[in-house]
């Protein structure tokens, strides 16, 4: 985690060059917020550190809230949203504006509301809840199944918006790289299936709760870093060189016209106006 928020600072600092730029720096900020709530949802489901799940609906916190809906969903939601992004502008030829923001905030408030608002009023023993005698959170059925069944649906919708964003071969080519977070996910997602239908009271056993923490741990941690990974790299030791290729890449793509694009040799483009606003 901490290795992920000096990446991330480090992309906010260098956030007008170019190739970073071009990965949308305000979905990325939420895609790490997710991470972050992420990895506290986890480490405080499956483990009670300093006994902090001790006070009345810790585990609806850190469970349902940190680790499933502002963790998992969120993190699925701006993945689904980034792709969608880059099918309307390279695919459909469509420019995007605050209204389509405006209509995915919207139906994530929509599902957060369903989702978490339902099960948060529910009797704990249906949802999750702190058994001191255990040291940790017991899941009720329903909340596991929802739960799965909303993650399944979210990631199933993953697939979908990148076998559509497949054959999109510009500088903003993702294709790869959310092939290997989907592969990742599809991993860490099936085994928490496995492990919790299989292994009933899983989180009584601390081998499946460190198990469970790693494979997560895996999934989100290492999305910024497949995502960032070549672009940062690049702005730190080869900054000109990789901004010239951007460039070039742009100009072979025919969409140096559509930007206003023009590539000095030696200076610095002006990145406000020839970077493509996503």
């Amino acid at each position: 985690m901490f290795i992920n928020t000096l990446l991330f600072l480090y992309v906010l600092w260098h956030r007008e060059y170019p190739p970073l730029r071009a990965k949308n720096i305000k979905l990325i900020a939420i895609l790490y917020l997710s991470m972050v709530f992420w990895y506290l949802g986890t480490i405080g489901t499956n483990f009670n550190l300093k006994g902090h799940l001790d006070f009345s609906g810790s585990c609806l916190l850190f469970s349902l809230w940190f680790r499933i809906v502002f963790g998992i969903f969120m993190f699925i939601c701006v993945h689904v949203f980034r792709l969608y992004i880059y099918i309307r502008i390279f695919k459909q030829v469509r420019k995007v504006t605050y209204r389509q923001y405006l209509v995915g905030a919207i139906v994530f408030v929509a599902v957060v509301t369903g989702y978490g608002v339902t099960l948060s009023v529910l009797r704990r023993q249906l949802t999750v809840r702190f058994v001191p005698l255990l040291g940790t959170c017991v899941y009720g059925t329903v909340f596991a199944e929802l739960s799965f069944a909303l993650v399944w649906v979210g990631w199933a919708l993953i697939l979908v918006v990148t076998f559509i964003a497949r054959d999109i071969n510009t500088s903003f080519k993702e294709y790869r790289e959310m092939l290997l977070i989907v592969l990742l996910a599809s991993i860490s997602i099936s085994y928490e299936t496995v492990v919790h239908h299989v292994v009933r009271e899983y989180t009584v056993h601390q081998w499946s709760r460190v198990s469970s923490t790693l494979f997560e741990f895996l999934t989100s941690q290492s999305s910024l870093f497949i995502l960032l990974g070549v672009p940062v790299y690049n702005c730190m030791f080869h900054r000109d060189e990789f901004r010239r290729k951007f460039f070039e890449k742009m100009k072979a793509d025919g969409m140096a016209s559509r930007y206003q694009l023009t590539l000095p040799p030696t200076t610095e483009p002006n990145t406000t106006s020839q970077q493509p606003t996503l």
